[in-house]
């Protein structure tokens, strides 16, 4: 398949984890609404079958073959117990997509506590420090660039949040 066959706007593929999520939620009998860039730091509010409101930032990658999602430094900050993370990978809807949701809390802390403070003590090749530039990035499979960057268990510590809409009731 050329690149051009398999090329996708971000933005479409955005919207399409947004829709995606939105449409798995709705037949989990939740209230959704997409805010359409409205909302600074998330993408929709839902409201559970219980009626408790909560807020997710969607975080979509078009490729099966993803191992990361790329956040920023103000996802570092501002979690709350209402607040969620999710990660989808749409696997170029060649099969069904993955996703994961992580409470804001945690998000907050693996970027401060783990990637982050290791990725800013480690030196590069040239020997010299890293700049921060601002990018930071939750892994979602490990690898040898990755390993260390987060707790020994985080692999195991995903299988929790897969595909997990129960914990938002």
């Amino acid at each position: 398949m050329s690149q051009e066959e398999t090329f996708v706007e971000k933005q479409n593929i955005g919207n399409a984890g947004e829709y995606y999520l939105a449409s798995r939620l709705s037949a989990e009998d939740f209230i959704v609404t997409i805010t359409l860039g409205r909302a600074e730091k998330y993408d929709m509010l839902a409201v559970n079958p219980s009626g408790k409101t909560i807020k997710i930032s969607v975080k979509t990658r078009f490729r099966s073959d993803v191992q990361r999602f790329p956040l920023s430094k103000k996802d570092e900050v501002g979690g709350s117990e209402d607040f969620y993370y999710a990660f989808v990978r749409l696997n170029e809807f060649k099969k069904e997509p993955d996703f994961w949701i992580i409470p804001s809390k945690r998000v907050n802390e693996l970027l401060t506590k783990s990637s982050h403070v290791y990725y800013k003590e480690r030196m590069r090749k040239d020997g010299k420090e890293h700049v921060d530039v601002g990018l930071r990035n939750l892994w979602i499979q490990m690898n040898k660039t990755s390993r260390g960057l987060f707790p020994d268990n985080w692999e195991e510590e995903l299988t929790k949040y897969y595909k997990n809409i129960k914990q938002l009731r």
